[in-house]
């Protein structure tokens, strides 16, 4: 039975972003592109031929600062500047936006490491702890009133804004039953942690160090091989690791996985 899945990229576009795209084109692999607005202006050539190829773009803040270093003014300020561009880029490539999606850099929407609500999530608590605080550079305490209702604020300008999941049939119970499929901002169910193979990240003492490695994590996930949901992978478009992102998306191709379009 086939695993589908989506192929979400964060942080374009690079230098790299059209050979990116061209090798995804190749494998007949569609993706939708999160991008960062300050990048966005300074290489919107990128996106409109990305656009004019049929792959989806959505907002990634412009700083890629963390939310909870920011204002609620000046996060809002930032999604507003980068739907300006993405708007821009969609009418110089002649093609009709059809949706607005939207994720928080670093995945931090507004309240720190706490990225969802643990203890609401009862039994699902330690699989989604797991999900965002095994590797990602966040750490984990508990959030205070003013973290809790700037998250919340944020979220009430993404749907009064119009801004949307594109994703469909995931059925993960630790996604569907807790406020990840209530949230206005796109989260994902599994990350190829393709970034720590960066040069900067290898220093460090992250669990994955080599392209081996990654695959090895995408073989032994004991919920990406469900093949009764759809899956949203976190991938990333970065210079250093293009080689990196393909080898980990042809894998999931080899291991039975088919990409869905938003």
């Amino acid at each position: 039975m086939t695993k589908n899945a989506y192929l979400t990229i964060d942080d374009s576009p690079s230098p790299h972003t059209k050979a990116l795209l061209s090798a995804l084109t190749a494998m007949d692999v569609p993706a939708l592109l999160y991008v960062r607005g300050d990048h966005l202006a300074n290489d919107m050539d990128a996106i409109i031929h990305a656009i004019e190829r049929g792959f989806a773009v959505a907002n990634h803040n412009y700083s890629h600062r963390r939310a909870s270093d920011l204002s609620y003014e000046e996060c809002i300020a930032e999604i507003i500047k980068t739907e300006k561009l993405i708007d821009e880029a969609y009418r110089r490539a002649n093609t009709q936006r059809t949706g607005k999606y939207f994720r928080f850099p670093h995945v931090d929407r507004g309240a720190g490491g706490w990225i969802v609500d643990y203890d609401a999530a009862g039994t699902h608590g330690d699989v989604l702890k797991s999900l965002f605080t095994d590797g990602l550079n966040i750490t984990l305490s508990p959030p205070s009133e003013a973290d809790i209702a700037k998250k919340q604020a944020l979220q009430h300008f993404l749907k009064t804004e119009g801004f949307t999941v594109p994703f469909r049939g995931v059925t993960l119970p630790w996604y569907a039953q807790t406020e990840m499929a209530e949230a206005y901002d796109c989260l994902y169910t599994f990350s190829n942690s393709d970034w720590m193979l960066t040069q900067r990240h290898l220093a460090r003492d992250w669990p994955y160090k080599t392209i081996d490695d990654l695959k090895r994590k995408i073989d032994d996930d004991p919920w990406l091989h469900d093949e009764n949901s759809t899956h949203i992978i976190l991938a990333h478009d970065q210079p250093e690791i293009q080689d990196v992102t393909l080898a980990t998306v042809r894998h999931m191709t080899h291991k039975g996985f088919t990409f869905l379009s938003v």
